[in-house]
């Protein structure tokens, strides 16, 4: 039988499914996350409710307890608190996600800035600024700057944006400086390829794999803050479970499942979720996060 050539079509298709084949974990993991985010956020219609209005008591108070038809049982006029919380948790669970993103993005492009060039201190003075930034509690920081701005989610995200990306920069430098000591890389600077085209080539996809695990074990992080400054009142009146806790709260004789139902499942989605990032981080080799908040 004669030898038939490979072509360049097969070839590319080999390719293909061996890069999928090393990051196979990654997409299995990917099933979980696919599931629980249908599940917040498919059939979530009206996004704009609000806890004051929600959560406020009436003369006749119609809640019922938890039962088959409500498993959460019922808000003081009638609504479903399942329903709510399930929103409630769609919503915190998007504002970490684009939270997350935009701090790694500001992370990534602080450690771009520097990453170019050739002197071996070039990272010095983000390390410096790193160590500044973690003398003063990050908590800290975001409640001054949530409180000033009256409560205002836009300036919460912000924040959590600026912090965590100052603290994430650190990490990505001491990716690029042991990405640059490979054996390819050695050989790249051996055959006298220019520093940019093998950071580009070489350095830069390994970090931008690793970012995925980052991302991963952010997200849950974020979810946490985000509904602690809701329960405190810094991100406005919207629809957090942090809120629905916090008006939960002035309810606790009468309906006790007003403020806890909101938090178990809370409680429920953040394990799923930091269960999953640190899958998806040990998949990734991205290592554990540093102390951000």
């Amino acid at each position: 039988m004669a030898n038939r050539r490979t072509s360049r079509l097969e070839k590319e298709g080999l390719r293909l499914l061996a890069r999928v084949w090393q990051v196979r974990c990654v997409v299995l993991l990917a099933i979980p996350y696919f599931v629980l985010l249908s599940w917040l956020f498919v059939g979530s219609s009206r996004m704009d409710l609000r806890p004051a209005e929600m959560f406020s008591i009436p003369e006749t108070p119609v809640w019922e307890a938890p039962d088959e038809s409500h498993w959460f049982g019922t808000t003081a006029n009638g609504a479903d608190l399942f329903q709510l919380s399930r929103r409630a948790m769609g919503n915190s669970v998007a504002v970490a996600v684009v939270t997350s993103f935009l701090g790694i993005c500001l992370a990534l492009l602080l450690t771009s800035l520097f990453a170019f060039d050739a002197d071996e201190k070039r990272f010095r003075p983000m390390f410096i600024v790193s160590r500044a930034g973690f003398l003063l509690p990050a908590m800290v920081v975001l409640v001054i700057f949530t409180g000033g701005a009256g409560g205002s989610l836009p300036v919460a995200m912000l924040g959590l944006i600026v912090v965590a990306g100052l603290h994430l920069a650190p990490v990505l430098a001491v990716w690029f400086q042991e990405g640059e000591k490979g054996p390819d890389v050695l050989a790249g600077f051996g055959l006298g390829l220019s520093r940019s085209h093998i950071l580009a080539g070489r350095v830069v996809p390994k970090v931008l794999r690793r970012l995925v695990g980052v991302f991963a074990q952010l997200v849950p992080v974020v979810v946490l803050v985000e509904m602690a400054l809701s329960f405190m009142g810094f991100t406005g009146d919207r629809l957090s479970c942090g809120a629905m806790v916090a008006y939960g709260r002035n309810s606790l004789l009468e309906a006790p499942w007003l403020a806890a139902c909101p938090g178990l499942l809370a409680t429920a989605v953040v394990m799923i979720l930091s269960l999953l990032g640190w899958l998806v981080a040990k998949a990734t080799g991205s290592g554990s996060l540093p102390r951000i908040f």
